[in-house]
Formats: structure tokens, C-alpha cells, sequence
């Protein structure tokens, strides 16, 4: 090895961020957090057309903005780990790519939070 390379393989290990197991962490817990919302979005619908329980659909709706919940939260936490990594990367591409994703989420999270809201409400009624 010459004496570049060993400078360079050095300056490499000082900027790689010490917590990068985080970030895939936190993808993979997004994309579960994700299919699990969509599953039971699914569920509510197939409900409405099988006939399910007024008790039943409430108690997925709960599931459902409880998971949306968790969604946007993880959702904000990986954009805040993106921008952090963004420093880190030498690929800026892939980090802009991931706050995309990571935007995407938080924008569906809300989206369906505010349709079981919005549902709950109309089920339950005005008291």
C-alpha cells in the first residue's frame, strides 16, 4: 500500500458515521409500520362489504391510527437520520432518495390517520 491510499482509507474511517445500523433500522421498521397500515386499510374495506361488526371496524380503525401514529413518528425520525447521514454520505443522491421516501410515509401516515379520525367520528356521531 502506498501512502495515498492509507491517508485516504484513514480520512474514510473518521467520516463514517458510528450509527449507520440506524438508519436501515429505521427503513425496515417503515416499510413493516407501512404494510401493516395498508393490511389493515384493506381490512377496514373488505369490513364494509363482508359486513363486519359496527364493534369490529371500530377496534381496526383504532389499530389503524394507532400503526399511522407510529408511522408518522418513525417517518420523522428517519428524515432527521437522513439529514444527519446526508453529512456522512458520499453519495448525496441516496439520501435525498430516502427523505423522499421517508416524506412519502409521513404524508401517508397522516393521510390515514385523519381518514380513521374522520370515520370514528361519523361512527360514533355527536353527542
Amino acid at each position: 500500500m502506498t501512502q495515498d491510499t492509507k491517508k485516504q482509507k484513514e480520512i474514510k474511517k473518521r467520516r463514517t458515521f458510528p450509527f449507520i445500523f440506524l438508519g436501515r433500522l429505521t427503513r425496515n421498521s417503515i416499510f413493516l409500520l407501512l404494510l401493516i397500515c395498508l393490511l389493515l386499510f384493506v381490512l377496514y374495506m373488505i369490513g364494509n362489504f363482508q359486513g363486519f361488526i359496527d364493534k369490529s371496524q371500530l377496534r381496526i380503525l383504532t389499530f389503524l391510527s394507532v400503526t399511522s401514529t407510529f408511522l408518522c413518528i418513525m417517518s420523522v425520525l428517519g428524515f432527521i437520520l437522513e439529514t444527519v447521514f446526508l453529512f456522512f454520505r458520499e453519495k448525496k443522491s441516496s439520501s435525498i432518495l430516502s427523505m423522499l421516501f421517508y416524506l412519502f410515509t409521513f404524508t401517508a401516515g397522516f393521510a390515514l390517520i385523519a381518514f380513521a379520525a374522520v370515520i370514528k367520528h361519523i361512527t360514533i356521531g355527536v353527542h
